[in-house]
């Protein structure tokens, strides 16, 4: 969850990996009100305005699709806001107009949750949050998804989606890896180390020197076994020449020192393709998922983490045209 990094639009890509994802059909475009409860989602949208290229007028509210097909906007939340759907397209996070609480939305049963966590403003505006739910719609991360001059960034938080309770804070400048399903540990990291938390007490280790500069993308992803693994590019994130993978390094997550450093030479031609690591998907191999220059076009690997093999498994694309933000339901 490294705050500069973003493949695209930071989305999700397909509920499963399969190895043909496909397309969703576009859906109607036409605004409409918030259906009965029952019809959980495929996916959200911020449309991209053609008289000035940006999510604004009819644009500014997210449009969701249900897994029907059928298409409403969101116009309780604020505008230009970030929402986040859990992997079944159940509950759906966002900040609301009005209160400017965070809430989470059951869409089968039809229940607004709202977190107790106050959302503070800057003069008249609020900062920018970044809902993410975890645990299958049991907890709610928050972090921030860009600071105001001059203000400090509040430090980010985890909240029980039940109770609107805050049970985890973060130390500012720090991000979330991995929350336990019952939420009783998590590993946070920072620029220079990495830490998991417990009941227990907190235990920092420093992160290896690969893992420190600027051309790790993404962040740690635990396999919740004792290893981590993440992404170093070829150049800098934020404005390097070119973005493509070059190593994948996992480390030991007792003891912070890295146990496999590999090249990866992945089949990706446009230089913006960034890759993240999604997810483990077996004691020794993690799934990347991989932007490939084209907005909200995404390829899904599957890498051995002690040889660099790559094995395509998924791939997916827009849904329809004209999209400023995309956020699918998946895990």
């Amino acid at each position: 969850m490294r705050k500069f990094v973003v493949i695209a639009a930071a989305v999700a890509a397909c509920a499963a990996l399969v190895p043909a994802c496909t397309a969703v059909r576009a859906p109607d475009q036409r605004p409409r009100p918030a259906p009965a409860p029952g019809e959980a989602a495929a996916y959200a949208y911020l449309c991209d305005n053609a008289k000035d290229e940006g999510p604004h007028d009819e644009c500014a509210h997210w449009f969701v699709v249900t897994s029907g097909g059928r298409t409403w906007q969101l116009t309780d939340a604020v505008e230009r806001g970030h929402v986040d759907l859990t992997g079944d397209g159940r509950y759906l996070a966002y900040q609301r107009a009005g209160d400017g609480r965070l809430v989470v939305r059951d869409l089968v049963e039809g229940t607004v949750r709202a977190v107790q966590e106050a959302t503070p403003g800057v003069d008249g505006d609020r900062l920018a949050y970044r809902p993410t739910l975890l645990g299958k719609g049991r907890w709610l991360y928050v972090d921030h998804a860009a600071g105001w001059d001059g203000v400090d960034e509040p430090s980010s938080f985890v909240a029980d989606v039940a109770t609107g309770r805050t049970v985890w804070r973060l130390s500012r400048g720090s991000w979330l890896d991995e929350l336990d399903d019952d939420g009783s540990r998590l590993m946070v990291e920072d620029d220079k180390s990495f830490s998991v938390m417990d009941a227990s007490g907190t235990t920092t280790r420093p992160l290896p020197a690969r893992l420190r500069a600027v051309e790790a993308t993404g962040s740690l992803t635990p396999d919740g076994a004792g290893q981590a693994a993440q992404v170093v590019s070829k150049n800098f994130p934020a404005g390097g020449a070119d973005l493509r993978p070059a190593r994948l390094v996992t480390i030991d997550t007792g003891t912070g020192k890295a146990l496999h450093d590999v090249r990866l030479a992945l089949p990706l031609k446009d230089r913006a393709s960034m890759c993240d690591v999604s997810r483990w998907a077996s004691s020794r191999e993690v799934l990347l998922r991989c932007g490939t220059g084209e907005l909200f076009h995404e390829i899904v690997f599957r890498v051995d983490t002690r040889t660099g093999h790559p094995t395509k498994v998924g791939e997916t694309r827009p849904p329809r045209s004209h999209l400023f933000e995309l956020v699918w339901a998946a895990d």
